[in-house]
């Protein structure tokens, strides 16, 4: 009796050892199809594939989006430098070779010759000759704010005119510049 004893606790006590040490080598051992297990299962990289692939089909989305928004801006630029007249320098004005007596009352000044639009335009009306619309602006340059993009379908009526710029009025109210290389005018 006393052996059968010893054979039971010797029995339970092996059993109590190798479950704890069962654990602790589970416990130590990576999870079955992780990255981490050397014998990765198909499952497991095919998942990881897609997560990759979704990853990059986002930043694909984003580059998208970004190169669009660039595009934008560079064919607003290619507008802005299509409608900007070009400015060359003035020639200055000579006087006439004559007697020395023949000297004017006053020095020449003038270095290029009146805008002859002044008088054509002013209380006639324009419309977008070169495109779809052009940039209604604050002040007569092209860093002025926007205040209105008018269509080829709207009339201006030329108030006044400045360095290639004509200030005008459209039927809705709205008064601003545009530049005259934009615009037709129509009698």
């Amino acid at each position: 009796m006393k052996l059968r004893g010893f054979i039971i606790i010797g029995a339970i006590l092996s059993i109590v050892v190798g479950f704890f040490l069962g654990r602790a080598v589970i416990a130590d051992s990576p999870v079955p199809g992780s990255g981490d297990d050397p014998v990765v299962t198909k499952s497991y990289a095919d998942k990881a594939i897609q997560e990759r692939v979704t990853e990059l089909e986002k930043s694909v989305a984003e580059l998208s989006v970004q190169a669009k928004a660039l595009q934008s801006t560079i064919n607003e630029l290619q507008d802005k430098v299509n409608r900007t007249p070009s400015t060359t320098s003035p020639k200055p004005v000579t006087p006439p070779v004559g007697n020395k007596d023949d000297k004017p009352d006053k020095p020449i000044t003038e270095t290029k010759p009146p805008e002859k639009i002044d008088s054509d335009v002013v209380g006639k009306t324009g419309y977008i000759s070169t495109q779809n619309y052009a940039n209604l602006r604050s002040a007569p340059t092209l860093e002025a704010s926007v205040l209105k993009k008018v269509t080829k379908d709207e009339g201006m009526l030329v108030q006044k005119t400045e360095n290639g710029w004509y200030n005008v009025k459209l039927d809705d109210g709205t008064v601003g510049w545009i530049s005259s290389t934009v615009v037709q005018i129509k009698n």
